[in-house]
């Protein structure tokens, strides 16, 4: 589509405008985007060719020409397209489906892509370029800005199972992309996105405004949801973190060895059966009977979880998943073990110094 006026800068001085779009979802409400949002045009046209492509062609119109069409002409073709739009669910109420339906019948869609494409839509309207936000992250640090995309996303909540009870925590949440995303998709009881640079968390603000704006023109309505600016680390984060988490998130691959220490300290007292996914195990030390009690790993259990190819936003590489699972009880039979490995390493040296004793005896002649 043409960039308008608005698009080239406020130096042409052109006052904006507001597009309105009908919903075409039952329980939808109309969305009102002003032209000079970030990408105004092209999240319009996002809407008309993912979602409303195959009922398009059953309104009364002139089927738009998106390489052509600039501002003017998508006034005029949203004039149209909501003129028939009212008409269409006036006189076809019926055809109003339910997102679910409406899946089924006109789009080749389902929950993640529909999920997948709100939330595409959201960070555009957010940002004009969210390149800028590598200026507000120390570069290979703790800080360094790395999104996780959406599929592996959607690939690591499958294999969880989430349920409606599951208290899901975004530690390091960015512009809130993943949070939104997850809320969209599943039904859980709340998600947390918690951020503490001020930037990107900014930005996530407005991420959460359009995000729901979208829902809404969708008929959706998100999980429960809240996007926290601040420290994870901080006593008000941590104690939320302890209490509340059931299921923890955190592209931890660049988290320095202190983070990390602060983290564990966090964790160990999550309840047992929290579920926790990292990029970079948890506990990378050598467990030993002489520091098994304060080893992170004899408080919980790690698997790996599958991966999809190019799962990250800033590199083309696949990067692991593992999951780490709270289990307190495991200490016990660490200790168990190493006891047991004593007992019977002292039964041998036992042996052995009787076999010894019993051969330095003397021997009597008979």
């Amino acid at each position: 589509m043409k960039k308008s006026n608005q698009d080239h800068g406020p130096a042409q001085d052109v006052p904006p405008v507001v597009y309105k779009l009908q919903s075409l979802y039952r329980n939808g409400v109309a969305l009102e985007i002003r032209s000079d949002e970030p990408h105004a045009e092209e999240v319009i046209e996002k809407i008309f060719t993912a979602f409303y492509k195959k009922v398009l062609p059953r309104l009364p119109l002139q089927q738009p020409d998106w390489d052509t069409m600039d501002s003017a002409g998508l006034l005029a073709f949203l004039d149209n397209f909501n003129a028939a739009a009212e008409k269409f669910k006036r006189e076809k109420p019926r055809s109003i489906l339910t997102a679910a339906r409406w899946r089924k019948v006109h789009l080749d869609s389902d929950s993640f892509k529909e999920g997948h494409l709100i939330t595409q839509l959201a960070r555009m309207l957010s940002t004009v370029d969210e390149r800028v936000l590598k200026k507000h992250y120390k570069s290979f640090s703790s800080e360094t800005y790395g999104a996780t995309t959406t599929q592996q996303m959607k690939n690591i909540l499958d294999q969880l199972n989430v349920t409606k009870k599951d208290v899901i925590m975004d530690l390091g949440s960015g512009i809130g992309q993943l949070a939104t995303f997850i809320v969209s998709y599943v039904d859980v009881k709340k998600t947390y996105g918690i951020e503490k640079c001020p930037r990107p968390a900014e930005i996530a603000t407005r991420v959460s405004e359009n995000f729901k704006r979208l829902m809404a023109f969708f008929g959706k309505v998100p999980s429960p949801y809240e996007l926290i600016e601040g420290s994870f680390l901080t006593p008000e984060n941590s104690e939320l973190i302890k209490k509340e988490a059931t299921i923890i998130f955190m592209n931890n691959l660049l988290f320095d060895n202190g983070l990390m220490d602060d983290l564990k300290k966090i964790l160990h007292l999550c309840k047992s059966g929290t579920r926790i996914v990292v990029t970079k195990p948890l506990d990378m030390t050598r467990m030993t009977e002489k520091n098994f009690v304060e080893h992170f790993d004899s408080y919980s259990d790690t698997s790996d979880l599958d991966s999809i190819k190019c799962n990250m936003e800033w590199t083309e590489k696949t990067i692991p998943f593992w999951v780490t699972t709270m289990r307190h009880e495991k200490v016990f039979e660490k200790a168990a073990e190493y006891q047991a490995e004593k007992l019977k390493r002292e039964a041998k040296e036992d042996a052995r110094r009787l076999a010894k004793a019993e051969k330095a005896k003397p021997r009597t002649s008979s």
